[in-house]
């Protein structure tokens, strides 16, 4: 809002808007059953723009990609051994084409031997695919006769640099699901013994395979993860792919050092009690790979500061070398810039080069980017976990990350991913296992978005009891290679040793004894659950659930699950819908209406396999859907009403409640439940519903005490605001005004008033909400449809963790008795750089309330939406007469040449469709 500057525009973030094309085309056919026979058929566009970004061999930092042009094959389809297959000009013909990384699926997918897996129930015909909704797939052993029982080639061959000479090379993989054999010009590099583990990185030093300046080949065989293996499992999120998600997920990369590389720097800061000073502490692994003694110095760099020392270091010895502030003056700092989450600061990085010298020759050297900042936290006196940064408390307010089903990697598609997150307000990300590439991180270090990670739930992760072999050893590898990767980035505040429960004794020690020794310098849990270990007691954190559609008085009112108190890490109000545009790209016409099997294909697995709880919910509140249409306005509603009721209710609760994690994000693939924006990047009312909660000061109704309350998220005081409240009976007849005027202190919730009683209210009626600053200035606004019959909660026949049923149902009913509303809609569009905005003026022009009011904006007359796209507001509500104007923010990039076209309608909104830049009223 103005006046509020911390929350940027997230077009204004620095951030790169691209097109993304999300989704393939709805006319896919059924998927192949035969694995190896190539797929004909309709363009894939998906898989066009999903291979086009692939990285040519190319430096950058050093290290040379290697990405493009690999081929793939199933061993049991070539029986030829590694010798060969990695051998220059090895007759790969018939295997399959792919980019990395990715997985085997990824690669016959984007090769259109597979179907569009995102499409109807395709994927369910994949060969090799696992059904059961009851035991997730990680647990279980590939089925009889899977094409991924066997294991997979991917091969590849490039010319390497030609310079080089004296100098020691090295190959790089960031990610392999699960084990495999490496090979390179004939040779073995490593075996599935030594490699193995979805979350290790691995290093291998190829000087003595490599031929610089020459043809080579490199070959990588990959197993899939068995169900004892600490692999990957998607849970009850969605189906897991046939092969389990096997391959080269992450990237793949050569460099170049002399005797001594440089691994792993790190910048710790010690922030003095005022925060006003900051002690830095610099280290590196050194590793020397020559059979002679090395001495060197070692140089460290942050800004125009350079320090070094001398180095000794044994034929083959690897050993970390530190700076600290006590023998380096130079790296105790003066009022250091901080690094703040955006929301309360700005999140300011420094750059650090380390380099070693021999002889007055750099061997190796090593940047990374870190912010000066602390991470604390606490229990408060209930025993809550409450975070602080620099000393300040702050409410986690976030939501669960899900990648691509099949580890694809989308241009554009995770700054929009992470723009989304600063323009609805959130500040936290969590991963739950899937623990992504560094560029994720580098990215939200510069947004300022703080990062939850942690191991996965529900497969061999959680099974502690039933390690055996190398299963304890990896865990322990993974974590390494996990933490040297995220300690040097301020956006990870804490570390998750557990999800769904936390690890016994021995194995929680084991993790605590690795981050001890890799200097962890934030806060670790043992779970993400309330269980108490007897290695460190209590987490401080609850996974309470609910996962299904409860009623927005829920989370005010539960004091036992998921209500508003204590840190939840994950919850949520069930199912969100994505508009009809977007189903009708993954559902087949024939199974839009009505919700079938295709529809729960697409919900979750376990016991997520239907929508029927929020249905049903809607149903009985808002009236019996008679259409997709009737269906899908309805569902906007239920999603806006329920994901806003869960934030602002942590948000007035605080710091009784301090934290709560949204279950999700996003999707891995197009999905009816737990997100909120679509797969196809579309936000929808769950989106708008949280940025309306988020605000960073926030007027809100309270379901509990028929009270209204304002919060302030900002760290400043806010003085002499007016509060207004007006309540309008279902025809918009005025029913009574409240006001107040209050000062906000710093980082608060302030109760404004109770609502007076008021006779003859319709049984559906509306609450409008007002926030004035000391000039009459809005600052917030909120609209709220009510009921004179209370929903109430069944508490006895609480299901678990899922959700709490309802005894009585609030009847909005109403709502669907609204007349027919004509707004007159005027927009106009500018163009700055690569910049867009359409600006868009709606007047209601009718006697009724025009309610849930939504903008869309399309490319052209009957495209898809423009996306990523950052509206002000959306699903909004005017009274007669009121007028409003909105604004629209995207990138020349994201129209893809074509017009922007702006389509409105509503709950009850006669729908219009004008161009963007129309200076006048559009055409119904």
């Amino acid at each position: 809002m103005v006046g509020f500057s911390k929350y940027c525009p997230p077009a204004l973030t620095g951030i790169v808007l691209t097109a993304v094309t999300w989704g393939m085309s709805s006319s896919l056919v059924a998927a192949q059953t035969k694995h190896a026979t190539p797929k004909a058929g309709v363009h894939n566009e998906q898989s066009k723009q999903l291979s086009a970004h692939k990285s040519e061999l190319r430096e950058e930092s050093g290290r040379t990609f290697l990405h493009k042009d690999w081929q793939a094959q199933s061993s049991c389809d070539d029986k030829v051994g590694g010798d060969k297959i990695s051998s220059a000009g090895f007759a790969a013909g018939g295997w399959h084409h792919a980019d990395i990384p990715a997985t085997v699926v990824g690669v016959l997918v984007t090769d259109k031997t597979y179907a569009d897996p995102n499409y109807g129930t395709n994927l369910k015909n994949f060969p090799g695919m696992y059904t059961s909704d009851k035991i997730f797939f990680a647990n279980v052993d590939m089925p009889a006769g899977s094409p991924f029982a066997c294991s997979w080639w991917f091969r590849t061959e490039f010319t390497a640099p030609a310079n080089g000479a004296g100098k020691t090379d090295w190959l790089h993989f960031n990610g392999i699901n699960y084990r495999a054999n490496i090979w390179l010009n004939g040779q073995k590099v490593a075996d599935a013994k030594e490699v193995a583990g979805t979350y290790r990185t691995f290093e291998f030093n190829v000087t003595k395979f490599l031929k610089r300046g020459e043809r080579n080949a490199l070959a990588v065989e990959v197993f899939a993860p068995g169900k004892d293996d600490l692999g990957i499992t998607w849970v009850d999120w969605n189906p897991t792919p046939p092969d389990k998600n096997m391959g080269i997920w992450k990237e793949v990369f050569l460099t170049q050092s002399g005797a001594v590389s440089v691994r792993n720097p790190f910048v710790s800061s010690k922030l003095g009690t005022n925060y006003k000073s900051a002690a830095l502490t610099i280290a590196a692994d050194l590793q020397n790979s020559s059979e002679r003694a090395v001495r060197g110095i070692l140089r460290a760099e942050i800004d125009n500061t350079k320090i070094g020392q001398p180095v000794q270091l044994g034929a083959g010895e690897t050993k970390t070398v530190r700076f600290s502030p006590a023998k380096f003056p130079a790296l105790k700092l003066t009022r250091p810039q901080l690094w703040w989450p955006y929301t309360m600061g700005e999140p300011h990085l420094y750059s650090a080069k380390i380099s070693f010298e021999v002889a007055g020759h750099v061997s190796d050297s090593a940047s990374t980017n870190f912010g000066v900042r602390e991470v604390t936290s606490e229990l408060t006196d209930r025993g809550f976990r409450l975070f602080k940064i620099n000393g300040r408390k702050i409410l986690i307010r976030g939501a669960a990350w899900a990648p691509d089903l099949l580890f694809r990697w989308v241009p554009g598609k995770l700054d929009a991913d992470l723009s989304y997150v600063r323009d609805m307000g959130l500040n936290t990300i969590r991963l739950e296992g899937r623990l992504d590439r560094e560029e994720f991180y580098e990215k939200t270090d510069r947004l300022g978005i703080l990062v939850m990670p942690g191991w996965t739930c529900c497969d061999a992760w959680e099974r502690w009891k039933d390690w055996q072999g190398d299963q304890r050893d990896i865990a322990a590898a993974s974590l390494k290679s996990q933490i040297h990767i995220l300690r040097q980035h301020p956006s990870a505040f804490v570390w998750l040793n557990g999800s769904d429960g936390p690890p016994p004794a021995d194995v929680e020690s084991m993790y605590l004894g690795i981050l001890k020794d890799l200097e962890w310098p934030n806060p670790a849990l043992s779970s993400a659950s309330a269980t108490a270990t007897t290695v460190t007691g209590g987490s401080g954190v609850k996974m309470t659930g609910p996962y299904e559609y409860v009623p927005p008085v829920y989370w005010l009112t539960d004091k036992d699950a998921g209500g508003a108190q204590g840190y939840n890490t994950e919850t949520s109000p069930g199912p969100a819908i994505p508009p009809r545009e977007s189903l009708e790209r993954f559902l087949p016409k024939d199974h839009l209406w009505p919700i079938d099997e295709v529809w729960n294909f697409h919900a979750g697995k376990e016991r997520f396999t239907t929508i029927n709880v929020f249905a049903d919910g809607l149903n009985r509140r808002y009236g019996q859907a008679t259409s997709l249409d009737d269906f899908e306005r309805k569902a906007q509603a239920v999603t806006y009403d329920g994901q806003r009721a869960m934030f602002e209710a942590y948000s007035r609760n605080k710091y009784n409640s301090t934290g709560v994690i949204q279950w999700m994000l996003d999707n891995a693939w197009p999905s009816l439940i737990w997100h909120l924006y679509d797969y196809y990047l579309v936000p929808a009312g769950g989106y708008y519903g949280t940025k309306k909660a988020c605000e960073p000061v926030h007027v809100q109704y309270s379901y509990d005490t028929n009270s209204v309350a304002v919060i302030n998220s900002t760290y400043a005081p806010v003085k002499g605001v007016k509060v207004t409240a007006k309540l309008f009976n279902l025809d918009a007849s005025d029913k009574g005004t409240k006001e107040a005027t209050l000062d906000l202190n710093p980082d608060s919730s302030t109760t404004a008033f109770e609502l007076p009683k008021v006779e003859r209210l319709s049984k559906t009626y509306f609450l409008k909400l007002q926030l004035q600053d000391s000039a009459g200035k809005l600052v917030s606004d909120n609209f709220y449809w009510l009921s004179t019959k209370a929903d109430v909660l069944d508490w006895k026949n609480k299901l678990d963790t899922v959700y709490t049923p309802q005894a009585e149902f609030g009847d909005l009913t109403g709502l669907a008795t609204l007349p027919e509303v004509q707004l007159d809609v005027t927009s106009a569009s500018k163009t700055e750089g690569t910049k867009n905005t359409t600006r868009v003026t709606v007047k209601n022009l009718d006697n009724s309330i025009a309610f849930m009011v939504h903008l869309r904006a399309t490319r052209n007359r009957g495209g898809t939406d423009i996306t990523p796209i950052f509206w002000d507001e959306n699903y909004f509500s005017l009274l007669p007469g009121e007028q409003r104007e909105v604004s629209a923010a995207y990138s020349s990039g994201a129209l893809r040449g074509d017009s922007a076209v702006l389509e409105v309608d509503g709950f009850n909104v006669a729908r219009q469709t004008l161009e963007a830049d129309t200076a006048t009223g559009g055409n119904p």
